[in-house]
């Protein structure tokens, strides 16, 4: 495999294995920098792009391991080749976890070595290659398989979260009543809050996320006008987190002000789990609103085991709503439903006039869509 002057980082606590490997790398066509302990390695990365990285695991201060897990914030491609003298299981499990190209046991052979370091940087070279092609394709995509690699973008992308504001608002009064907060992120491989709670869930994260969005959410709501409400989406599993009542959770100060949403696709099981919670975010001041109704599995279960002060319209049931004889029928239905037992309705996602109309024409009295309002980063007026 040709080396074409491909840049190779060596790290090794050992000088005369640092200048033994340097030289073999070098006889065979690779560029090569090296450093005497990770601390050194970390920063020449910070400083330039490298194709392979070849390092010892055992060192002192920041092992092999360490060093991957720190280097994955600075680099998220660049392959990575550990030696040791000493395996352990617990280094060859965290090495594989951590995204190590290969575990190489010394002392290794130098045709051997050569082979695997031409190897990983050539990998190197095409996985920065895939990573410019899936960012430019799809937003959506995520380039990431290892777990250091997506703890990196992880914190990157919890740095940049906030939160923005759309207006509820009552036709019946003609006035605000509220707003929904929707979590937003500037990392450009979160798109979306899905994306970016998928890549949560695969490294448990779920819950630093949350309780992340919470404490923007919280951190806002000084500007929130008096009398307003804020609807919050919430999993069933944050009640049991405790992300929501209890210890340091950043809603409970301002639970009179919160309406937690809670999805209808949630499974049964989920609803279950939050149901047995719902008496103590009562009792914290916080209301509760099913959200997505009529459109996910639990249907019916979700009012049963709930009882909630709002529900809220999923946008699928009300596009086109004022041109759709069938589609308005099964919404009159609803509210008809919603009415008489009692509980308010929110339209989700209106976007027209025409829907609007139509909606106030069956005795849809709450609605929320861009235009009221779209989404900003103030308590901006609602537009009627």
């Amino acid at each position: 495999m040709k080396a074409n002057g491909r840049r190779i980082l060596v790290i090794d606590d050992e000088p005369a294995v640092l200048r033994v490997l340097g030289l073999l790398l070098e006889r065979h066509g690779f560029t090569v920098a090296s450093a005497d302990n990770a601390r050194d390695g970390l920063r020449l990365v910070e400083k330039d792009k490298f194709h392979a990285i070849l390092t010892d695991i055992i060192m002192p201060e920041l092992s092999g391991v360490d060093f991957l897990r720190e280097l994955r914030r600075h680099d998220l491609d660049v392959p990575v080749i550990l030696m040791t003298a000493g395996p352990t299981l617990d280094s060859a499990i965290e090495a594989i976890e951590y995204g190590a190209q290969q575990y190489l046991l010394k002392p290794v052979e130098p045709d051997a070595l050569v082979q695997a370091v031409g190897r990983a940087a050539a990998l190197g070279e095409l996985a920065r290659y895939k990573r410019d092609a899936f960012a430019k394709q799809s937003r959506e995509s995520l380039p990431y398989g290892d777990r250091a690699t997506l703890e990196a973008v992880l914190n990157q992308a919890f740095g940049t979260i906030h939160v923005v504001f759309q207006p509820v608002v009552s036709m019946k009064e003609q006035k605000l009543i509220g707003y929904e907060a929707l979590m937003r992120c500037d990392e450009a491989l979160f798109a979306s809050y899905g994306a970016l709670l998928q890549a949560a869930d695969r490294i448990g994260w779920r819950t630093a996320l949350e309780r992340t969005i919470y404490q923007r959410i919280a951190a806002a709501c000084t500007e929130l006008p008096e009398g307003a409400l804020l609807f919050v989406n919430v999993h069933p599993h944050d009640a049991q987190e405790g992300l929501l009542v209890g210890g340091e959770a950043p809603l409970e100060p301002i639970a009179r002000s919160v309406v937690l949403e809670v999805s209808e696709h949630a499974s049964v099981e989920q609803l279950d789990a939050m149901a047995g919670q719902i008496d103590k975010l009562r009792g914290a001041g916080f209301r509760i609103a099913v959200d997505d109704v009529g459109t996910g599995a639990a249907g019916l279960l979700a009012f049963a085991r709930m009882a909630p002060d709002f529900v809220k319209l999923d946008r699928t049931l009300l596009a086109g709503l004022d041109k759709d004889a069938d589609r308005h029928r099964l919404v009159r239905g609803m509210y008809a439903l919603a009415r008489e037992i009692g509980v308010p309705m929110i339209a989700e996602a209106v976007e027209t006039a025409g829907e609007r109309d139509a909606l106030v024409k069956i005795g849809a009295e709450l609605m929320q869509g861009n235009l009221f309002g779209k989404p900003t980063g103030t308590f901006a007026a609602a537009i009627f």
